[in-house]
């Protein structure tokens, strides 16, 4: 079992969200013209899925 504690999960999944957020808002018509940087939103959504990957394929080598 992985353990979702692990530092690069939490991180991971930060940056994950917060990038879908962003990408999700920026697709996304607004009346007041402010627009949300996309490719801030992308770029932490490819942090994320890496720190994801990492702590997927990569388990811990410490011991509980």
């Amino acid at each position: 079992m992985k353990n979702i504690l692990d530092l690069r999960f939490i991180i991971g999944a930060f940056f994950s969200l917060v990038g879908l957020l962003l990408v999700l808002y920026a697709l996304v018509p607004t009346a007041s013209g402010r627009e949300i940087n996309v490719y801030g939103g992308l770029a932490y959504l490819i942090f994320g899925l890496l720190m994801l990957l990492l702590w997927f394929f990569f388990p811990s080598r410490t011991q509980a």
